[in-house]
């Protein structure tokens, strides 16, 4: 059953249960959060200092932290590490900290939004690009789909009602990865709960800046915050080529080229056993490269494929590898086999189009007919990030 029909949008009412505070769950809860603004504080301190001045940051630092523990001691628990969106609840509770104590000094909410993003955009930028743009690369990766999508499933269950609420939306080619439809917010329940529901649509301007900082582009048409039935997300990677369409997990990828690997050693075995070695030699070279199609073929179409030169490369360097270790060290002792340019090299090479063109051909047809973007409505932040 198609996963949009298991996921109901009516009956979205939260079961009649008492919440939890994450602080009895997790009692170390408090002092992490606490640790992590120190260290923030430090990172942000010039920023700070323009808005509230030398004279007076450190009452501000000190009024902001004594707020935010009070704060984290009324979060919900929602699962705690095990759940990803704790980490997003536990981060409203910062700015809602932020936000009580910079709104008696005149801070407005239609100017929180600048200056929560440019907070945001400075504390996250001391990580490294490279090290951002990994986390974003792992984030759009299929592992961590199938466990967006588990969330969602799972969601719907309701096992606890400060929690969110989210349908997993499958990618479509040429427009997006893959998305996720919230239609119950655990920040907006806490808010509301706090007395500051008005904060919403700013906490919600965050999400620009955290997907560009990884290297993620969002697409988002409407959200709960501005009385939308969902928070629409939907991400792509940008500047890729094959978005939308599915991609196999490293580990079918690797599963696939050692089945590869295997079944030419087989057929090498067997023309060894029956033909000369030359002829042997020949028939492996043509062999081979129809057998790693075959391969690729399975790889594209069962369980997603990948950009066909990373395909081509990683089935290529398995190959290299295992009969180097395990043909040439363990059986042979010795690397004399790979003198021989047609019963090595050119297989190699022959391996390595066979699966390039293989995949092409698979993903070209997989990726047609595409179709162009659709512009978002009315989306309430900057561009769509083209970093």
């Amino acid at each position: 059953m198609d996963e949009m029909e298991q996921l109901p949008t009516t009956n979205l009412k939260p079961p009649d249960r008492p919440s939890e505070r994450a602080v009895d769950r997790d009692p170390r809860l408090r002092g992490r959060l606490l640790r992590q603004f120190d260290r923030g504080v430090t990172t942000l301190r010039d920023l700070l200092v323009d808005r509230f001045g030398e004279e007076g940051l450190g009452a501000s630092i000190a009024e902001t932290r004594a707020e935010y523990e009070a704060v984290i001691d009324r979060l919900p628990w929602i699962g705690g590490s095990a759940n990803p969106r704790s980490f997003s609840l536990y981060g409203s509770a910062f700015w809602l900290a932020l936000w009580r104590v910079l709104e008696p000094r005149g801070l407005t909410l239609d100017e929180a939004p600048k200056l929560f993003c440019e907070i945001f955009r400075t504390y996250w930028s001391r990580y490294p690009r490279v090290l951002r743009r990994l986390y974003g690369r792992i984030r759009m990766g299929p592992a961590n789909q199938k466990k967006v999508r588990r969330l969602a499933i799972a969601s719907q269950d309701r096992p606890n009602p400060d929690d969110y609420v989210s349908r997993f939306v499958p990618g479509e080619p040429g427009r997006f990865d893959f998305g996720i439809d919230f239609v119950e917010c655990g920040i907006i329940k806490f808010l509301r709960a706090e007395g500051a529901e008005e904060l919403a649509p700013v906490l919600c301007e965050l999400d620009w800046p955290h997907t560009e900082l990884v290297g993620i582009e969002l697409i988002r048409t409407t959200t709960l915050a501005e009385g939308g039935e969902c928070c629409d997300f939907r991400f792509r990677r940008p500047g890729a080529s094959d978005i939308g369409i599915p991609r196999a997990s490293l580990a079918a990828l690797i599963a696939h080229g050692v089945v590869g690997w295997a079944a030419c050693g087989a057929l090498m075995g067997a023309l060894l056993a029956t033909v000369s070695e030359p002829s042997a030699i020949i028939a492996h070279a043509v062999g081979a490269p129809i057998i790693f199609a075959a391969v690729t073929a399975h790889l594209f179409l069962r369980s997603g494929g990948r950009r066909p030169i990373f395909v081509a490369g990683t089935f290529t360097a398995i190959v290299v590898a295992l009969d180097a270790l395990i043909v040439a060290w363990l059986i042979q002792r010795s690397f004399a086999m790979f003198s021989s340019a047609l019963g090595t090299w050119v297989p190699f090479a022959l391996i390595f189009v066979s699966v390039f063109v293989t995949g092409s051909l698979l993903r070209r047809r997989r990726s047609s007919p595409r179709r162009s973007p659709a512009p978002p409505r009315d989306q309430s932040g900057p561009p769509l990030s083209a970093s």
